[in-house]
């Protein structure tokens, strides 16, 4: 009896850690359609802003001092190789540059270069609870002084191109990257430089609201992979511990009944 008692305890220890994934599972995917709908409604303008920057003729700088990275992670766990991915990716950059300025978003990313000894100069969290383009206000006004001062702006997030194609990369905000023909002569009023420093600060905000959009569509689509995936296992693992439970309830009964005959038989003796 022991040994049914120890199945029955961890079969209701696999059924209810299945809802829980379960659950999980409907509230990630809930999560990703709208996730996705606002990343599909903001590309189009995210990309026309970048475009126009990109276009506008100032001079490329020479960095000065350290460049400034920001890294866009989650705030929990349960998603899969997520956090890791992009983790490791931040990592790997500041290794190549030695040093830089560096700002968290998501409690992951705080969490991990703390431990590392390092100390973000802005740690955001749980910016999905109230997302919008204010909520990166402190890290564009940084990353604008940082800018102004010399220094290239990087952000390293997860590009979201469908929930089974996702990619952490390190792009660089500013200075931006040129386009356009260069042969084409085109006036600004006011000049490029008066213009670029006017236009900095929506395009950084505009950006950080974009990148996170495609980092946070990731990670709900990471999520809803690996709930889906302990779900299956817990389905799996519940079917061999029923089998298991029967077979052996099948043992104690067969025992008992043998040793019920065998004290009949005695008794007759």
């Amino acid at each position: 009896m022991p040994g049914l008692r120890d199945i029955r305890r961890r079969l209701g220890s696999v059924k209810n850690m299945r809802k829980i994934t379960k659950a999980f599972h409907l509230i990630s995917s809930a999560r990703l359609k709208a996730a996705q709908k606002k990343l599909e409604d903001y590309g189009a303008l995210y990309k026309s802003m970048k475009e126009i920057v990109a276009r506008i003729p100032v001079e490329e700088r020479e960095s000065k001092g350290r460049p400034l990275l920001i890294v866009m992670a989650g705030d929990r766990g349960l998603a899969g190789g997520y956090n890791a991915a992009v983790l490791e990716e931040a990592a790997a950059r500041l290794k190549e540059w030695g040093d830089a300025v560096l700002v968290t978003v998501g409690r992951k990313a705080w969490d991990y270069f703390t431990r590392q000894g390092m100390k973000p100069a802005i740690g955001l969290t749980d910016v999905a609870k109230n997302m919008s383009t204010g909520s990166f206000d402190g890290v564009v006004r940084l990353a604008l002084d940082h800018y102004r001062q010399g220094g290239g702006v990087f952000v390293t997030y997860t590009r979201f191109s469908n929930p089974l194609s996702m990619e952490p990369v390190t792009e660089r905000l500013l200075p931006p990257d040129k386009v356009g023909n260069e042969n084409i002569d085109i006036a600004f009023e006011p000049d490029p430089e008066e213009l670029m420093d006017y236009v900095a600060g929506l395009y950084l905000k505009l950006s950080l609201y974009g990148l996170y959009l495609n980092s946070y569509a990731s990670e709900l689509a990471s999520r809803l992979r690996a709930m889906e995936t302990a779900t299956e296992n817990a389905d799996d693992l519940i079917e061999q511990l029923t089998l298991q439970f029967h077979r052996e309830r099948k043992a104690v009964i067969t025992r008992e009944i043998t040793e019920i005959v065998s004290g009949a038989e005695n008794y007759l003796h």
